[in-house]
């Protein structure tokens, strides 16, 4: 007796088909999951492009140590553990993502979202954290051994334990939601979040970014205060101890600052095209900051803040709190989609420079796959930065060799280095920071831009960043995901109806824009320009009435204005529900009721299937079916002779 197949038997199949590759598309499938291996079989001139991705790689990973130590301080931790993202994610990454030119690794607004995330969650990871404190060591431990690296704004070892704890959960939990987005395919999550939407948060962020560092800039001491309302709750902190700042520290911002700017903005940028590469003036400024400041015992003579002992070697692994995952969940699926829009949206800029294209669902996969495995490994979410990735570009990168390269730089600098620069001062990491947002403070100027070319967008961008910058970035989002998906419904509301008129080439054009355009006797030809539904079926009946009206109606001047044929071109309707459908065919026998010839034109597919299946005009006469508008003009004559009242369906 033949034995039936099993759901087991089913499903074992189903996952063999899909996940399992064969030897027959072994090649498809590694090319498809591994982007890198195809880049180098196919796209790659091996003797070209690998001397610009090792030069790349070099100039990037220099980067990436003062960059990764800076952002890292952003998060309240020891720097080291923004050196340890931008190591392990990249690491995956190179392999797994589709763009060639984006740089991973830390960055400041999911930096400082963490921060705040820590700040509210730390206290309830305390009873996962059992510590006895240990003398700093230069080494990496493990579990309930926990090792001061630098402690941050007075915290104790045991809060900055909880506070790691709770990185490294929401980063694991962000990168399994990520996983789960991708096995859905859910790719298009990122089209929620328009253009205005991303830049109100981005410039709100960057002025949160702002905000927490002033004080090391100016060297005053305060313990930040995170969650909502952090942005006017800080200034008033900031200007309560401005009379403390440290003259030292203060001098050492400005120097920094004008320093790292002027060679950004004079040399890099104004000799881009003539020099190899941009000039790694972050790197410079921290090798001379901690020579100075360890010549000079700036930390003893004048009070001046350092980085403190920076851990060698790599960390050893260790796991999140599984069992505290849903303390967590909601912060980590807000990093997820953040971090997810804003790796997309800078990715999508480098791919359609340089006319490729990337693959939402993969990058999906990619992140999830580097925040997975970078949890446990003591590193956040990781994060494309547009600073770095300019560079990488800039500097000649081809493929994501160039991120391989930057991590056996910062595995270098981590194995080897990181103790050398304990004298570091805090001020000129925090100014490192400051500098390198500049083009997200200049997103301000954007408004100008939105003020000429749409002003219900330039309205999100302005929500969103006052929420941002009023409540906190989280809120700050959703805020300005639900007022742009109002506004489109606001849209709908005030679809525009355009009344059509007809050149000496026949050719229809709107005519209030055109004067050369003349209207056709006792005819109207209106155009509805937007989707047809329930919110605004109303605006289509009102303004059918206000733009062609009945006769014997206020509209109606006289025997010489009557309306004798309307013709409603529907080309611009897309989508039409019941209550669309309803309101055409309401139009339609309210006007043959008054003696007025209907044709109804340029109906798609969509539209007609709801009209046929609702059986909305199934009393108005179908026997003329136009085409066009240009058809239902040549039958006018024809019905004027008959006295026929009817409805086309074109």
């Amino acid at each position: 007796m033949e034995h039936s197949p099993s759901v087991w038997d089913h499903a074992r199949e189903f996952f063999k088909a899909r996940f399992v590759p064969s030897g027959v598309c072994f090649d498809a499938w590694l090319r498809r999951h591994i982007p890198l291996v195809d880049h180098l079989s196919n796209h790659y001139s091996w003797k070209k492009d690998l001397p610009n991705d090792l030069l790349s790689g070099v100039t990037v990973g220099v980067m990436h140590i003062p960059l990764g130590m800076a952002f890292g301080m952003m998060s309240t931790l020891p720097v080291i553990y923004g050196l340890n993202t931008s190591f392990f994610p990249v690491l995956i990454y190179s392999f797994l993502g589709t763009s060639r030119h984006i740089s991973m690794g830390t960055f400041a607004i999911t930096c400082l979202m963490l921060a705040e995330m820590m700040n509210r969650h730390f206290s309830e990871f305390s009873s996962y954290v059992s510590v006895t404190p240990q003398p700093m060591s230069l080494n990496h431990t493990l579990g309930s051994n926990l090792t001061v690296h630098t402690l941050v704004d007075g915290e104790s070892p045991v809060e900055v334990e909880q506070k790691l704890l709770v990185a490294i959960t929401i980063t694991f939990v962000a990168g399994v939601i990520q996983l789960v987005l991708s096995f859905f395919h859910m790719g298009m999550v990122n089209t929620y979040l328009s253009d205005a939407v991303v830049g109100g948060v981005t410039t709100g962020a960057a002025f949160h970014i702002l905000t927490s560092q002033v004080k090391d800039i100016l060297g005053i001491r305060f313990k930040l205060a995170g969650g909502a309302h952090f942005f006017p709750r800080t200034w008033i902190e900031i200007f309560r101890h401005i009379g403390e700042s440290n003259p030292a520290t203060v001098i050492i911002s400005a120097v920094s600052m004008t320093i790292v700017s002027v060679v950004k903005t004079h040399v890099n940028e104004r000799f881009a095209k003539r020099l190899p590469f941009p000039v790694p003036v972050e790197m410079g400024m921290v090798v001379v900051a901690t020579l100075v400041s360890s010549l000079a015992n700036l930390e003893q003579r004048f009070s001046v803040r350092l980085v403190g002992t920076v851990p060698s070697g790599f960390p050893r692994p260790r796991l999140p709190v599984f069992s505290a995952m849903h303390l967590v969940l909601q912060d980590a699926i807000v990093m997820a989609v953040v971090s997810f829009a804003l790796n997309v949206s800078v990715a999508r800029l480098f791919a359609k420079k340089h006319e490729y294209r990337i693959d939402p669902t993969q990058e999906l996969l990619a992140y999830g796959v580097g925040n997975v495995f970078s949890s446990f490994f003591e590193s956040y979410v990781l994060c494309a930065a547009l600073a770095r990735s300019v560079v990488q570009e800039a500097s000649g990168g081809r493929t994501q060799l160039a991120g391989l390269v930057s991590c056996a730089v910062v595995a270098i600098f981590l194995l080897f280095l990181g103790p050398l620069l304990q004298p570091l001062p805090q001020a000129v990491l925090a100014s490192i920071v400051l500098v390198a947002l500049k083009r997200m403070y200049l997103q301000v100027f954007d408004l100008r831009t939105l003020w000429h070319v749409d002003k219900l967008e330039m309205l999100v961008w302005i929500v969103t960043f006052a929420s941002v910058l009023i409540i906190d970035v989280a809120p700050g989002l959703l805020i300005g995901v639900v007022f742009n998906l109002f506004l489109l419904i606001v849209r709908a509301q005030l679809a525009a109806m355009a009344l059509l008129g007809q050149l000496e080439l026949a050719a229809l054009r709107v005519n209030e824009n055109l004067d050369t355009s003349r209207e056709l006797p006792s005819t109207k030809i209106l155009r509805f320009e937007h989707s047809l539904f329930y919110a605004n079926a109303w605006r289509f009946k009102k303004l059918v009435r206000e733009m062609a009206p009945l006769p014997g109606s206020k509209g109606c001047s006289g025997d010489s204005s009557r309306l004798h044929h309307l013709i409603l071109d529907c080309s611009c309707i897309s989508y039409a529900d019941t209550a669309g459908a309803k309101a055409i065919a309401k139009i339609v026998k309210e006007y043959q009721a008054a003696q007025v010839s209907v044709h109804v034109c340029h109906c798609r597919e969509s539209l007609l299937g709801v009209l046929q299946r609702g059986q909305f005009l199934q009393d108005v006469d179908k026997r003329v079916l136009q085409a066009s508008i240009e058809t239902a003009l040549e039958d006018i004559p024809l019905s004027k002779q008959t006295g026929q009242n009817e409805a086309t369906i074109c």
